[in-house]
């Protein structure tokens, strides 16, 4: 970082773009640190796994499992690179265990990134007279960006490792130019360290490394034995996950071909039929790798729906409230950028529409596609476009009459967006989206902390979803405690206890003068509610009963 810091230094001799520079990675420091552990106003089940985690390493070198150190954190049978919990232990090591410390990382390599797209940009075009301001103003969509902000406030794996994609793009092109062999091989490293940061690097890593390896050919095929260690060391980094079972759990679990959907259950049976028929030619076009190659198809474009992107988004813990993950004023602006790369024919830039064809292709496999914290790593691209397409607006538009004008219009547009989001974000975040984030077991556990018997038990419903470790971390229970009774290898038992707390199906364990928590209430005359705790909207979170 401190060789980022000299190299932005070199480059910054005007005042002017001094004082710009540092407004703008002011602005998105603030916006991604702001109310961090109260926007979204409760952590979701993954947030409060990664905290508990590192928690438990931290203080006792060992995962919620009894894992020393593992290489993959088990977690809910999902297998979760291990970056984002070790990088967590510092913050809850200085901050206690809290949600401003599980999401800190994603904030801090959230803020951070914003240096390195300047760096990227810089590098991508510094042959050309517009470099800086494409890089300044890159930087800039990208502060303000409501995909990053968004995925900067929550402890998702998916910001840091976009960050370390980034930070080794920019050391391999930097240092590729200057003929610099070690730093080109620490950009290697970071290019590897985000494989064990977010699942989707697992592809679209490797993938951008062959095309960075095009990239330099001319350089490399000119020193052979450079070009054979760089394939070496990048293959030596992937042979830990690719060798090891539990990081391929996730993929098995989240896989469309796992899905027993309508279109695959139609293909078995029109398959069948025409097996009947013996019509081999429908048969063909029934086959299920046919199938499956459409629906492959078919999630992958639907990344660039235009809905998805600029309106309503995908997964309501993706976006926020009314908005897409994109500024709707950006998609002029995305094309003239494209159009200009393209009319301009600048080598390095294609490197920008790789980036954006491999972005989805991981997140194409998933079920539910199109999931954009699996394609986050569209960024920085998307932002780049936006940068050239509004010079390139710019240098064409102040050659007419009214210039000024247009200009004016844009800059309204884009502020009355960039407004319409950070209003939604942080004044509807909380009100519309909480039961998405599991608002209210946070809430419930502290109730009972304060208004319950120590003695008597408590039943969490199976529809408080990963209840016990939402009890776990909001407790700040004992690691130590915990994994010297067996740690959560108890769920292998269909109703388990973490002290007078029970989780799974225990329902009929129930008797008089039990505590019930649920989700989705209790009609029956054997309980009596104690407590309800709603939605910001007045709608019901979660309810508490006693057992008469």
């Amino acid at each position: 970082m401190a060789t980022l810091l000299l190299y932005l230094q070199q480059e910054m001799k005007n005042k002017i773009f001094v004082a710009l520079f540092i407004c703008v990675l002011l602005i998105g420091v603030f916006l991604r640190f702001y109310k961090l552990g109260e926007i979204p106003n409760s952590l979701d089940w993954d947030e409060v796994s990664q905290g508990y985690n590192a928690y438990s390493i931290l203080t006792t070198g060992r995962d919620e499992f009894g894992a020393s150190y593992p290489a993959t954190i088990r977690s809910f049978n999902d297998y979760k690179p291990p970056v984002y919990t070790y990088l967590t232990t510092l913050p809850v090591k200085i901050f206690g265990l809290s949600p401003f410390s599980v999401r800190f990382p994603a904030a801090l390599f959230g803020s951070l990134s914003m240096l390195i797209v300047y760096g990227l940009v810089y590098e991508l075009f510094k042959k050309e007279k517009y470099a800086r301001k494409v890089a300044l103003l890159s930087m800039f969509f990208f502060s303000i960006s409501p995909m990053s902000i968004q995925f900067s406030r929550t402890g998702f794996d998916a910001n840091v490792a976009a960050f370390f994609v980034m930070l080794g793009s920019w050391l391999f092109i930097r240092y590729l130019s200057k003929e610099k062999i070690w730093p080109i091989f620490i950009g290697v490293f970071f290019l590897g360290l985000s494989i064990y940061t977010a699942h989707s690097e697992k592809i679209f890593t490797p993938l951008l490394f062959v095309f960075l390896l095009f990239y330099a050919r001319k350089f490399l095929l000119s020193k052979k034995i450079i070009l054979i260690s760089l394939i070496a060391f990048f293959a030596i980094l992937n042979i830990f996950w690719f060798f090891d079972s539990e990081t391929k759990v996730r993929s098995k679990g989240v896989l469309f071909t796992s899905s027993t959907q309508e279109s695959f259950d139609r293909s078995v049976r029109e398959m069948g039929f025409d097996e009947e028929q013996n019509d081999k030619f429908n048969a063909a076009l029934h086959n299920r790798r046919l199938v499956y190659a459409s629906k492959y198809i078919e999630n992958y474009l639907s990344h660039f729906n235009l809905n998805y992107l600029f309106i309503h988004g995908d997964n309501a813990r993706h976006h926020s409230p009314g908005v897409g993950v994109l500024y709707l004023v950006s998609l002029p602006l995305i094309l003239f950028g494209a159009f200009f790369i393209i009319r301009r024919k600048i080598y390095s830039s294609f490197i920008l529409f790789a980036w954006l064809f491999f972005a989805p292709l991981a997140s194409s496999f998933a079920i539910d596609a199109p999931n954009y914290q699996r394609s986050l790593i569209f960024l920085p691209a998307f932002h780049v476009f936006e940068a050239l397409g509004l010079f390139y607006f710019i240098s064409i538009i102040k050659k007419i009459r009214l210039s000024y004008f247009f200009i004016g219009i844009f800059l309204i547009l884009l502020t009355l967006n960039i407004f319409y989001f950070l209003h939604q974000h942080f004044f509807h975040t909380n009100s519309e989206y909480g039961k998405y984030w599991q608002y209210g077991y946070k809430e419930a556990i502290a109730f009972v902390n304060a208004n319950v018997d120590a003695k008597k038990r408590v039943f969490f419903a199976n529809d408080i979803e990963q209840g016990y470790m939402f009890y776990l971390f909001y407790n700040k229970y004992s690691p130590k405690k915990y994994l010297s009774e067996n740690g959560s290898n108890r769920m292998n038992t269909p109703c388990y206890s973490i002290d007078n707390a029970y989780f799974g199906i225990c329902k009929e364990m129930i008797s008089k003068g039990d505590i019930y928590i649920t989700s989705k209430g209790e009609e029956s005359s054997d309980f009596k509610r104690i407590k309800k705790i709603d939605y910001l909207n007045k709608e019901i979170a979660v309810e508490i009963f006693e057992r008469l």
